[in-house]
Formats: structure tokens, sequence, C-alpha cells
């Protein structure tokens, strides 16, 4: 064989095997990112039934205004993620558990309210901003689908006592954000896998 000849062999051995490691790495780095997804992320992706018509189905089985909505992706009860929802009235605390895939109620619990969470039902009912509108805040906002919406009654920040801390999937990645429950306005956006 020729120089020549064994210049090409070995120009195109190494262009193939860069090639090969080059396509190596790239699937690799696909299926680590696919890997490093939260459990959260992936199993809500997943969900067939949206938070608000899981808030829909809930609110025909309970009394009392919104209180909190949460994705729960590895709940005991079910083989899917559910959302938990909860109302309150003056003196009860009512739960719905909805199946995140099917809609169908898992079920429903009833609690008299203690001193404490009477207090925070009705610093809850006096805000301006509800529940709902805190979520559509937040969506009209970030975007994407909202996982989670709570009331927050304390001073983790000074010029805002009063907020709903509200979780949305965006893509790959969970967002969350706060609302001032009184001015509707938006503070302390995060992102988090």
């Amino acid at each position: 064989m020729g120089k020549l000849s064994k210049k090409m062999q070995l120009t195109t051995l190494g262009a193939g095997l860069a090639v090969a490691l080059t396509a190596g790495v790239m699937s690799t780095t696909v299926i680590a990112a696919q890997t490093n997804l939260s459990t959260e992320v992936k199993a809500a992706k997943g969900n067939k039934v949206g938070l608000k018509q899981a808030i829909t189905i809930a609110t025909k089985h309970a009394s009392g205004m919104l209180i909190s909505a949460d994705y729960d992706e590895d709940d005991d009860d079910t083989e899917n993620g559910v959302y938990e929802i909860e109302f309150s009235t003056a003196s009860d605390s009512y739960e719905v558990i909805v199946d995140a895939i099917t809609g169908e109620v898992v079920s429903t619990d009833t609690e008299r309210l203690d001193r404490d969470d009477i207090n925070d039902y009705n610093v809850q009912r006096r805000v301006k901003v509800n529940v709902m509108s805190a979520i559509g805040i937040a969506e009209k906002k970030i975007g994407g689908m909202t996982l989670e919406v709570e009331f927050e009654a304390d001073r983790d920040y000074s010029d805002h006592p009063l907020y709903y801390k509200v979780d949305l999937l965006k893509g790959d990645e969970v967002v969350s954000i706060n609302i001032d429950a009184n001015t509707g306005e938006t503070f302390a956006n995060k992102y988090k896998r």
C-alpha cells in the first residue's frame, strides 16, 4: 500500500471515530437530560386532568372557600398522581383528592378547624385576590400549567406579608412565583427542577 493510501485510511478512520464519539456523547447527553427530569415533572407531563379542572371536580364534593391545591405525583392511594384540594368554612376543612389521569374523586375528608386554621381562614377571606385569580395571574405571567397554589400569611417578604405561592410546570422545569394576595403583584420568581 502506498503512503497516500495509508494516510487516507487513517484520515477516514479518524473521521469515522470522531463521528462515532460525537454521536455517543450527544446521545448520552440526551439520555442524561431525560434522566435528570424530576419525578414530579415526568409525572405531571402525563396528566390528563389539569389543576383547574380538578378544582372544578372537587367543588362538587366540598363546601366553603378554596384554600389550596397541590399536585402529588407519588400518592399512596393511586398508581397515578393526584390533586389534593382543600376548602374551608368558618368551622370545617374539606380535602378532596382527585386522580390526575382519570379525574375521579379518590377520597374526601372533613375535619374541624383548630384556632390557628380559623385565623388563617379569616385572613384569607379578607384578601382581594382569591386562589383562582392567583392561578390566572401566574399562568399569564409565566405560562405553563399550574401544579400547586398555597396561601401564605407570614413575614418571609416584608413588602408582601400575605401572598400565594404558585408552582407551574413550564417545559421541563417547575417555576415558582409569588403573588401578593392584595395587589396581585408578582415577585420572587424561582426556577427549580
